[in-house]
């Protein structure tokens, strides 16, 4: 038997979520153009107790679609839990940029990047850029092929962001 994917959809007006197995080779192009997804490791479910694997997996799914849906499903206000989680992971995030981490320096860049595309902020937009030079400096490989490929269209982009949220 061929390799299969699981698609999962939330018919929002029946009010059902449908699982569809289709063949991988169906999916190969909508996976190439889409989101590049939610990677949890197969090794951390494995580390889990049988049941708490199926109730980590199982949350990760209602989060999912209650996230990228209008009509919520509603078991948990995942909103909530999902900014409380990114503020911890900012949070760490800062705590290992104190320390000296460049890995965490490089990730915190991308934090702020996003931040200043969604709260409209030019500080956020120049703190990022300083983390990111920062990192490069402390030799992170990655960082500075972001920072020669990436940067300046995400930059620019965030700049014309800034600029249309604050005239408004």
């Amino acid at each position: 038997m061929d390799k299969r994917d699981l698609v999962i959809h939330y018919d929002e007006e029946r009010g059902e979520i449908i699982f569809h197995s289709v063949p991988s080779s169906d999916t190969k192009e909508l996976r190439s153009k889409s989101f590049d997804g939610v990677r949890p490791e197969v090794s951390y479910f494995k580390e889990l107790s049988p049941d708490e694997a199926e109730q980590a997996l199982g949350r990760l799914v209602f989060s999912l679609v209650d996230l990228n849906s209008n009509t919520k499903i509603g078991i948990r206000d995942y909103k909530s839990e999902a900014d409380a989680a990114h503020s911890e992971y900012v949070a760490d995030l800062e705590e290992k940029v104190k320390a000296g981490d460049i890995d965490a320096t490089f990730c915190l860049s991308h934090e702020m990047h996003r931040s200043a595309l969604s709260n409209c902020s030019s500080a956020d937009l120049r703190r990022a850029e300083e983390l990111l030079t920062h990192a490069v400096r402390e030799g992170n490989e990655e960082a500075k092929d972001w920072l020669e490929s990436t940067w300046p269209m995400l930059k620019a982009a965030a700049e014309r962001r800034i600029a249309r949220g604050n005239a408004v």
